[in-house]
């Protein structure tokens, strides 16, 4: 078994504080604060290039939409975060992460999160080294929910990509880890199960702790769904 893991709203408690950098931004451009909730969770487990697309559909008919500025203080505001050593990592997110190095499970990481961005934050919080392999959403030809940037993650790790688990909480996110042939458990984070995810994982978990609680439990037979292929 090898276990990938998104970053944002997985790992670390990012995607929280991505939706208030882009409120802040709609607050100071004058937004509907409806619509760019909105226009951020559709955007959620995507690049940046995607981004901007769905940000332009939501907000380009507006009078003085600017994406560039609307992305500046959002982008500001986060930096602030990251740089002051206050982003939250995700219960259980440590523990998790040590049990599979002790038990010597490879563990990738593949996030849609631009590589300096990515390096910096898992820095800040001490996880950069927690990972046998590193992937960006710049690595990858195409954003989640294509499937590119997990089988770039799995090949780097020598893995087959049916043995491979997906820890996810975004719907592109799970999605792509579907399309890849991984076996996608979402652990939810701002963005609630839906039916969609409901037939499309193959588990849904309400945290990391839970996750690494059924990844025991299969060492010990004791899991009625086991994660180990």
């Amino acid at each position: 078994m090898t276990v990938i893991f998104d970053m944002d709203g997985v790992i670390l408690d990012s995607e929280r504080v991505y939706l208030e950098g882009w409120m802040r931004a709609a607050a100071l451009s004058g937004l509907d604060g409806a619509r760019m909730r909105k226009a951020v969770a559709d955007a959620t487990g995507v690049n940046d290039q995607m981004e901007r697309q769905i940000m332009e559909e939501a907000f380009s008919s507006v009078p003085g939409w600017s994406y560039e500025k609307a992305f500046r203080d959002c982008r500001d505001y986060f930096q602030e975060i990251v740089n002051s050593g206050r982003m939250p990592v995700k219960e259980g997110a440590r523990e998790l992460l040590a049990w599979l190095r002790q038990e010597r499970i490879p563990a990738g990481l593949a996030s849609s999160t631009p590589f300096p961005l990515l390096r910096k934050e898992l820095t800040k919080a001490g996880l950069y080294e927690c990972f046998d392999v590193i992937v960006s959403g710049d690595m990858a030809e195409r954003s989640k929910p294509a499937p590119d940037i997990f089988l770039l993650c799995a090949g780097r790790l020598g893995a087959d990509p049916g043995d491979c688990l997906v820890i996810e909480d975004s719907y592109n996110g799970i999605r792509a880890a579907a399309a890849a042939g991984m076996r996608p458990v979402m652990v939810p984070d701002r963005l609630a199960p839906t039916e969609e995810m409901e037939r499309t994982a193959f588990l849904i978990l309400p945290s990391l702790t839970a996750v690494l609680e059924h990844l025991k439990a299969d060492h010990c037979g004791a899991s009625g769904e086991s994660l180990n292929k």
